[in-house]
């Protein structure tokens, strides 16, 4: 994955400070600042974003906000980003690398697309694509894992394409509406990683 971090240094609209960037094709990985909360707590509460991830209560505005405060705090297990476009700059998702084990040097990740006028345009895949790469040169980690509900066979087509394997299956492992659904666990080895072959 050839791109490159970066930082950035012209100044945006709303403030002048240059922020360290994890740049990829088309998005652009940073830390969470304290005005992405009215997004956050948006999106979180949107069931066409929520119905891919675990979350299953609405989610208070004061929660999201204790939320992120975490999020910007420095943690040994976990970095979090927020997925910004990089031709207009604005906040369009979220992402995270968790349970991190510097020993083994495995992680396990998460990524959404909340806006919806970024849906089915390629900056989901660009984000998977970028936060691998960092995590695989950057962080040095050699194996990224993550849960996918089977249902979600558009998140299965792009992990795919872009070099994860399915390592297993937990059948039956989690309720939602009505029914309980299988996790696929899908992960991505540093000596393996290539290419989308499907960009």
């Amino acid at each position: 994955m050839g791109n490159r971090t970066e930082r950035d240094q012209t100044p945006e609209p709303r403030e002048s400070r240059r922020r360290f960037m994890i740049a990829g094709e088309h998005v652009i990985l940073r830390a969470f600042e304290r005005d992405d909360a009215e997004r956050c707590y948006r999106w979180m509460n949107d069931p066409n974003v929520v119905r891919t991830l675990k979350s299953r209560y609405p989610i208070a505005f004061q929660n999201e906000l204790e939320w992120l405060d975490r999020a910007m705090l420095p943690s040994a297990t976990e970095r979090h980003f927020a997925i910004e476009r990089k031709d207009d700059r604005s906040h369009i998702g979220n992402a995270s690398i968790h349970d991190i084990d510097w020993v083994s040097h495995t992680g396990w990740f998460g990524l959404f697309i909340g806006e919806p006028t970024a849906w089915n345009r390629g900056f989901g895949g660009d984000a998977i694509g970028t936060l691998v790469r960092f995590a695989f040169d950057d962080m040095n980690l050699r194996k990224l894992r993550i849960n996918v509900f089977d249902y979600n066979e558009r998140a299965k087509h792009v992990l795919l394409a872009h070099g994860f394997v399915q390592e297993g299956r937990l059948v039956r492992d989690f309720y939602r509406e009505g029914t309980y659904h299988d996790l696929v666990i899908l992960s991505i080895f540093r000596d393996r990683a290539q290419e989308p072959v499907n960009p």
